[in-house]
């Protein structure tokens, strides 16, 4: 079942035979989009494409078994990213056999990924506040990687790991009663939620401030976070609707409260935010010491 239809299929009827031939005949699959709300509950995974004829955007839903959650819902989701071949199929030798040329391409390119690239693009189909959870994952399974296969934070799942931190430790009641919404970068709009740390030289920032019905505290990453060159992301925002002295030092102390976990959590975790050219010439002189294996 699709819920994109390009400008040359819109007058088909949805789940029609004509719909399921013109998809045969044009859906080239380019990725995968995962559609949720809560990991627990209504996961829909698309395959993501255009069409051949118009180059208007389609998608394909494919179904996952009903009622899976926790590690079974993330085993559903990889192996069917790996393994599903929708209007082609798959001959003995490996190749791929369809009225779509380029579609096959796709599935035998899929094929010829390795391990860790296919854990990226997994890992990045998850909103920030369960990257971790689908990061913790795939460690799990797929162990045996390089010191320079780094499975990296986003400015928006840092946001999510100084909050489950501070929650964790206890540091969120005060606060809690009074927040209208806690939101990372990612369901706010800003174009910055798929934003990847690359770099370490950057200070977690809270900044208290009133608006238009409350007061905000606006969470910002100031300094080196990419090799973009920009020096400051947003990565999240907590409001209340209340505006008195009272709820502004409570705020104020959230602010500093994520200050510190998110510096915790870095300082923890480093190497996943360690310069890329920086990993490679560490990896190098583990080689040279016989401190690290070869992927």
């Amino acid at each position: 079942m699709s819920d994109r239809l390009c400008g040359c299929c819109q007058h088909l009827m949805v789940r029609s035979e004509k719909l399921d031939n013109f998809y045969n005949e044009h859906f080239i699959p380019h990725g995968w989009r995962l559609s949720y709300t809560k990991l627990s509950e209504g996961v829909s995974l698309y395959l993501t494409g255009y069409c051949r004829g118009c180059y208007g955007d389609l998608e394909e839903r494919v179904f996952l078994a009903n009622g899976l959650s926790g590690d079974k819902l993330l085993k559903a989701i990889y192996d069917t990213m790996w393994t599903v071949h929708l209007y082609a199929e798959k001959i003995d030798n490996g190749q791929y056999y369809g009225r779509c040329e380029a579609r096959s391409g796709f599935y035998r390119s899929r094929d010829r990924r390795g391990a860790f690239r296919r854990d990226r693009e997994f890992l990045r189909l998850f909103h920030d506040y369960d990257r971790n959870q689908a990061r913790l994952w795939l460690e799990k399974i797929h162990p045996d990687r390089t010191h320079t296969q780094v499975f990296r934070d986003t400015g928006g799942s840092l946001f999510c790991a100084a909050l489950k931190l501070a929650e964790e430790n206890g540091d969120f009641e005060k606060a809690r009663p009074i927040l209208d919404y806690v939101l990372p970068s990612e369901h706010e709009g800003y174009s910055s939620e798929s934003v990847e740390l690359t770099a370490y030289e950057f200070d977690f920032v809270p900044i208290v401030n009133f608006g238009s019905e409350g007061i905000y505290l606006d969470c910002c990453l100031k300094g080196k976070f990419d090799e973009s060159g920009r020096n400051t992301l947003h990565v999240g925002t907590l409001k209340t609707l209340e505006r008195s002295l009272e709820v502004a030092k409570i705020m104020a102390e959230l602010g500093g409260t994520l200050f510190y976990h998110s510096a915790q959590y870095v300082n923890r975790n480093i190497h996943r935010c360690t310069p890329q050219a920086e990993l490679e010439r560490e990896y190098q002189r583990m080689l040279e010491k016989g401190e690290a294996h070869e992927g």
